[in-house]
């Protein structure tokens, strides 16, 4: 073997355990992950440059994200703090691509993808790991939430604990945990090894625990638009699990039962804010329909718009809406462009578990179908795609899709 294919072999190896590492950190530690993620990408640079363009993929909507690069780098010009949309949007999907073309370009055979998928899992795990931790020192947790402001004291007295573990807030634990559970359902549904399959549903009912404990009604009813999914994509008498859900209410009168009635009381602080802010991000969208105010200034513009929060020292980030605040900060153009992508690629994934030819390849595109349905339902009441973490894990995941999906097509050629 000559130094030359010796060195091809090596750097090819690291950036598959930088990538790894990336994709390991992500969940844990959303700035740590930068290591090793731009070290992957500098070694991908490299190969390029040496052995050529022949292993870097782009996925199955290069236009489409050439689309939004596009608009979002032009809202940069337009936006009300430029300097700050473009260290913003450099160190977010920038690097979120940087970490999607890594996985699709070299996670490319069904052991590297049973790696990645082990190092997503020993993630999770440390993840409920600390959370579970977390929420039994009741007194830290009650000061957290008063400091936070995660729950209205007045209308949930009894409510001292919501569980954030790594992910910084409830409500964004809460979209990890949903694209958790919808990737690993179906590997413990289609495992044909019993001793496994125990594990993996056991693993799935710390997530979905993990999940009713961070009392972020928004993912519940996301996580039961998701049941619904699985039952129509593998078998519908999963649909039977609903008959379960007017019992629970009627017997069971804790904290969970009366955080998911308040969604239909119209009495919430928390819902009345955010109809007054999709208000606000509407009258934005219509003063700058095609550039926005800026890539990631969401939280800049909000003041010039604002009519319900009399504190002016309170921050809103993003509009608590997925399909306001995209359009909102990049205009329509861009936000159209953005949701080809998501919704493009739960549609392959969708794809992958009906056409795929392995157990593996189909169980992963179920997940894919899955944990994309559950985000975008969730996105209707909370946009935690504004996070870096749950950002990360959204794309990698779809690039872990992607790659089954390509290697499949590979092998079919």
């Amino acid at each position: 073997m000559t130094s030359r294919s010796l060195g091809k072999i090596d750097s090819r190896q690291a950036i598959i355990y930088l990538t790894y590492a990336a994709v390991f950190l992500t969940p844990l530690d959303a700035f740590l992950l930068y290591v090793p993620l731009l070290a992957a990408a500098v070694l991908a640079v490299y190969r390029r440059l040496r052995f050529g363009r022949g292993e870097w993929r782009t996925g199955p909507f290069p236009l489409a994200a050439a689309g939004f690069f596009a608009c979002s780098a032009l809202s940069i010009i337009f936006s009300v703090d430029r300097a700050f949309s473009l260290f913003n949007w450099c160190f977010l999907p920038c690097m979120y691509a940087a970490m999607y073309l890594l996985i699709v370009s070299y996670i490319r055979t069904e052991k590297e993808r049973r790696g990645m998928l082990a190092v997503i899992a020993a993630a999770a795990v440390c993840v409920i790991a600390y959370g579970l931790w977390q929420f039994a020192d009741i007194g830290h947790m009650s000061a957290e939430i008063a400091a936070q402001d995660w729950v209205d004291p007045e209308r949930f007295p009894l409510l001292y604990r919501r569980m954030y573990s790594t992910l910084e807030n409830p409500n964004l634990l809460a979209g990890y945990l949903l694209m958790m559970i919808g990737l690993f359902t179906p590997f413990a549904l289609l495992d044909t090894h019993k001793g496994q399959r125990g594990m993996i549903l056991g693993f799935a009912a710390a997530l979905v625990l993990c999940l009713l404990l961070t009392y972020s009604r928004g993912a519940w009813v996301s996580l039961a638009v998701m049941a619904a999914v699985l039952g129509f994509l593998y078998d519908r008498r999963i649909w039977l699990i609903f008959l379960a859900v007017p019992a629970v209410l009627l017997l069971y009168h804790g904290q969970i039962t009366e955080r998911f009635l308040s969604l239909f009381s119209g009495e919430d602080t928390s819902i009345l804010l955010r109809v007054a802010l999709w208000d606000s991000t509407e009258m934005m969208i219509e003063e700058h329909p095609l550039t926005g105010v800026g890539w990631g200034a969401y939280f800049e513009a909000y003041p010039a718009y604002n009519y319900f929060i009399a504190d002016p020292n309170v921050i809103i980030y993003h509009a608590h809406n997925m399909y306001l605040s995209i359009p909102a900060e990049i205009g329509l153009p861009g936000g159209i462009f953005y949701f080809i992508l998501f919704f493009g690629h739960g549609f392959a994934a969708a794809r992958l578990w009906r056409r795929g030819t392995s157990a593996f390849g189909r169980a992963a595109g179920l997940g894919g179908a899955l944990a994309a349905s559950g985000m975008a339902v969730y996105g209707l009441g909370d946009y935690v795609l504004f996070s870096r973490a749950v950002s990360f894990c959204f794309w990698a995941l779809c690039a872990f899709c992607v790659s089954e999906e390509e290697d499949e097509e590979d092998r079919k050629i």
